[in-house]
C-alpha cells in the first residue's frame, strides 16, 4: 500500500487507509475513519509542530491535506482534492466539496456543508448548520495585498448561493439568504435576501414560498432534515410548532 504512518499518530478502530497515504506525528485519526490514497494527513506548515485531532467517522477522500493544528470533529466528509490549513476549530458533520480549500485561523460550526471549488478565507467565522454553495468566496483582504485581514462572519442557518462572494469583515445575519452571483459588501440583517452585484436587499425570507402552495421555504430547517442528527431536528420541529403558535 506503500503508506506512511507516523509511530507518534494515534490511529483509531477500524480505520481503513487507501494507498500512498501519509500520516505525519501527532496526529489522532478517529474510530471508523476512512483516508483515501494520495492523502497528506497532519502536513506541516513549516513553522512550529502542532496537533491535529479528527473525530469519529471521517471520510477523508483522495489527494486531500489536512494541515497540522486543528481540532475538527466527528462524522468529517471532504471531497477530491481538498486543503484544510491549519489552526482550524471545525465542529460536527463538516463537508467540504471537491476542490474547496479553507485557510488557516477559521472557526466553522456544526453541519456547515459547502459545494465544490469553495474558498473559505484566513479568519472567517462560520456558525452551525450553514450552507456554502459551489464556487463561492470568503474573502478577507479588503485592498490587496494588504496587512490587514478579516475574515466574514457567518450566522447560523445562512446560505450563500452558487458564485457569491462574501467581502471582508461582512457579516450574514442568521437564517438570511445571499443570492447566487452576489457580490455581499454589506452587512445582511437577520432574516433577510441580498442580490446583486453591488449588493441590496430585496426583503424578508418570508416572501418565498414553495411553488404552488402559500407555505414558507425559509427557514428551510422546518422542512430540510437530511443528513442531520436526529435529536437536532427534533429541536428545528419544536422551535416551528412554537413559530406557529406565535403567529
Amino acid at each position: 500500500m506503500n503508506n506512511i504512518i507516523s509511530s507518534k499518530a494515534k490511529i483509531g478502530n477500524n480505520v481503513r487507509f487507501g494507498n500512498f497515504v501519509t500520516v505525519y506525528d501527532d496526529v489522532e485519526i478517529g474510530d471508523n475513519s476512512t483516508i483515501e490514497s494520495y492523502c497528506e494527513i497532519g502536513y506541516s506548515n513549516g513553522r512550529e509542530k502542532m496537533s491535529l485531532t479528527i473525530g469519529d467517522n471521517a471520510k477523508i477522500r483522495s489527494h486531500s491535506i489536512i494541515y497540522q493544528g486543528s481540532v475538527i470533529g466527528n462524522n468529517l466528509m471532504t471531497g477530491h482534492h481538498v486543503v484544510i490549513r491549519e489552526n482550524m476549530q471545525i465542529g460536527d458533520g463538516f463537508q467540504a466539496g471537491v476542490g474547496s480549500v479553507i485557510m488557516g485561523e477559521t472557526v466553522i460550526g456544526n453541519y456547515v456543508k459547502t459545494g465544490s471549488m469553495v474558498e473559505i478565507g484566513q479568519f472567517s467565522k462560520i456558525g452551525n448548520y450553514v450552507w456554502i454553495y459551489l464556487n463561492s468566496y470568503l474573502i478577507n483582504d479588503l485592498y490587496p495585498p494588504s496587512d490587514t485581514i478579516i475574515g466574514p462572519e457567518i450566522s447560523d442557518y445562512a446560505i450563500l448561493g452558487t458564485a457569491c462572494i462574501i467581502m471582508p469583515g461582512v457579516k450574514v445575519g442568521r437564517n438570511s439568504i445571499v443570492a447566487a452571483g452576489c457580490v455581499l459588501k454589506d452587512n445582511l440583517p437577520d432574516n433577510q435576501i441580498a442580490v446583486g452585484n453591488p449588493n441590496r436587499i430585496i426583503g424578508p425570507i418570508s416572501k418565498i414560498k414553495i411553488p404552488g402552495t402559500d407555505q414558507d421555504a425559509y427557514p428551510w430547517r422546518y422542512r430540510f432534515h437530511r443528513g442531520y442528527p436526529a435529536d437536532v431536528v427534533d429541536v428545528w420541529m419544536k422551535e416551528e410548532h412554537e413559530d406557529v403558535s406565535k403567529s
